[in-house]
C-alpha cells in the first residue's frame, strides 16, 4: 500500500482523481436510470460500489487520523 502514498498524499493529484471518480459515479447513475435488464443495473451497481470505496483510499492507505483512533 506504500506505493499509493504519493497519490494520495499529493492534494493536485488525489483531487484530479476524486473529479475522476465523481464523473465515472455520475456516468454509471445516468446508466442505471436508463438501463432495462437487471443484470445491467447489478454490473452498474457494482461499478459505483467500487468507485465509492476509491474515494476512501487515502484513508485506507494512511490509516486513521490520531483524532480517529
Amino acid at each position: 500500500m506504500n506505493n499509493l502514498k504519493p497519490l494520495v498524499n499529493d492534494n493536485k493529484l488525489w483531487n484530479s482523481f476524486n473529479d475522476e471518480l465523481d464523473r465515472r459515479l455520475n456516468h454509471d447513475h445516468i446508466q442505471m436510470e436508463q438501463t432495462l435488464k437487471p443484470e445491467d443495473l447489478f454490473r452498474l451497481q457494482g461499478e459505483a460500489r467500487a468507485f465509492r470505496r476509491l474515494k476512501f483510499l487515502r484513508d485506507e492507505v494512511n490509516g486513521p487520523k490520531p483524532d480517529q483512533a
